[in-house]
C-alpha cells in the first residue's frame, strides 16, 4: 500500500486529511472487531461493512484494499470506497446504498471543500477520489467528485447551493468526454454557469 500511495503521488499529509486507510487482506478483520466492540448482528449487515456466510459468521466486503471514507456535507462518515491494490476486479468496490449513503446524492469531498467553493464562488467538478485528492493536495481546495461517469439531479442541487459556477474536468478519456458531455444538460438545466477543463491525454 505505501508503494501505491508513493507511487500515486499521495502525501502523508493527503493521506490523513482524507482519512486514508487499509482494508487487511484477511476478510474477517473488521468482522471480528466490531463483534467484539458488542454491535448486534443485524446492524452489522445494515451498514453495508460486513457479508453473512452462508455458513453462519460474517465477512469483510472490503478485503485488501486502499480505504476512502466518504462523507455526507457536514462531514460524517457514511460509506466507504476500497481500492483494489493488484489486478483484483472491481478496481473501486463502494459501500451498497442504505438509509445513509445513496451514492446519487453525495459529491466527494463537499464536507471540505464547500467553504473554499463559497469563496472561490465555483466549485472545480472531477469525476473520481484520487482526482479530488490530487486536486486538493496541489492547492485546489474547491474540488469534489462525483464518483462515477453519471452526474445525477441532486448532485447538481447540491452544487447549485454553493456556488453559481462549475468547472468541470472529468478524464480526458472517451468515457469521461462522453460524462462531460452528458453533464452539460443537468448543469444548465440547474441554472449553472458552466466551463469545461480539457486536459491533455
Amino acid at each position: 500500500l505505501r508503494e501505491l500511495i508513493r507511487e500515486r503521488g499521495v502525501t502523508g499529509e493527503s493521506v490523513e486529511e482524507f482519512g486514508l486507510g487499509y482494508a487487511p487482506a484477511s476478510g474477517d478483520a473488521l468482522a471480528n472487531f466490531l463483534g467484539r466492540e458488542g454491535f448486534a448482528a443485524k446492524v452489522l449487515e445494515a451498514s453495508g461493512l460486513v457479508l453473512r456466510r452462508d455458513t453462519g459468521g460474517y465477512y469483510d466486503r472490503f478485503r485488501g484494499r486502499w480505504m476512502f471514507p466518504i462523507a455526507n456535507e457536514t462531514g460524517r462518515t457514511i460509506a466507504f470506497a476500497g481500492r483494489a491494490l493488484g489486478s483484483d476486479q472491481p478496481k473501486y468496490l463502494n459501500s451498497p446504498e442504505t438509509p445513509l449513503y445513496t451514492k446519487s446524492r453525495i459529491l466527494y469531498n463537499l464536507s471540505r471543500a464547500r467553504e473554499a467553493v463559497r469563496k472561490a464562488n465555483a466549485t472545480l467538478l472531477v469525476e473520481g477520489y484520487m482526482d479530488a485528492i490530487a486536486v486538493g493536495q496541489a492547492g485546489g481546495r474547491n474540488v469534489v467528485a462525483s464518483c462515477g461517469t453519471s452526474l445525477t439531479e441532486p448532485q447538481v442541487h447540491m452544487l447549485v447551493r454553493y456556488a453559481p459556477e462549475v468547472v468541470v474536468s472529468y478524464d480526458p478519456d472517451s468515457a469521461g468526454v462522453a460524462a462531460t458531455d452528458r453533464s452539460l444538460g443537468l448543469l444548465l438545466v440547474g441554472g449553472m454557469q458552466v466551463r469545461i477543463l480539457r486536459l491533455p491525454g
